[in-house]
């Protein structure tokens, strides 16, 4: 296994280990369902579709702003793959979402706005490395969740299935996320 696989492995290990213990933390806190232990709470379905969506918005978003400020080509191609694929999951999500009867935000959060606004302000090869990092660490989190509710016996079906289905593309997501990072820090030690 090369150190990249074993990294993102162990990434994912540690991120679906963080998604458990915190819906362990989450039961043991009755009656208080709105609190988030660190960003997270229970994975639900209402959970599931809100975190997801917003991973998507701003994987979309994000990478739109590839197109503007990167003079990279593997970043501009990498960035088109991203808006391609999100928006078609975005789209699935909906789909889905409309027929359990669960509301998608239609913002990004806080965090993921900040991001956005980091990025905005960057060009070239700072905003290349940034928002490299921003990937690998935006798909690390995407896969942790979606291996957690394609596992999650209590997801209705269609959200068990959309969650595996699209966890391949997302594993692909993040292992071409994790070697551009990679060999935008090789470039920067260099």
């Amino acid at each position: 296994m090369s150190s990249r696989k074993r990294v993102g492995f162990i990434s994912v290990i540690f991120s679906a280990a963080q998604v458990f213990a915190l819906g362990a933390v989450a039961q043991t806190m009755p009656g208080d369902t709105t609190r988030q232990a660190s960003g997270m709470k229970e994975l639900t379905p209402e959970s599931f579709v809100s975190q997801a969506a917003v991973l998507n918005k701003a994987e979309i978003e994000l990478s739109q702003l590839a197109g503007k400020h990167t003079k990279n080509e593997k970043t501009r191609l990498f960035a088109e793959r991203m808006i391609k694929d999100h928006t078609a999951a975005s789209e699935k999500l909906a789909k889905i979402a409309q027929e359990q009867n669960i509301s998608m935000p239609q913002s990004l959060d806080a965090q993921h706005q900040a991001t956005k606004q980091k990025l905005s302000s960057l060009q070239g090869e700072a905003f290349d490395r940034e928002y490299r990092k921003e990937m690998a660490k935006g798909h690390d989190k995407a896969v942790a969740l979606f291996e957690a509710a394609s596992q999650n016996e209590q997801m209705p079906e269609e959200l068990r299935d959309f969650a595996a289905s699209t966890l391949r593309t997302l594993e692909d997501h993040q292992e071409d996320a994790h070697d551009m990072y990679e060999e935008a820090q090789q470039r920067e030690g260099a």
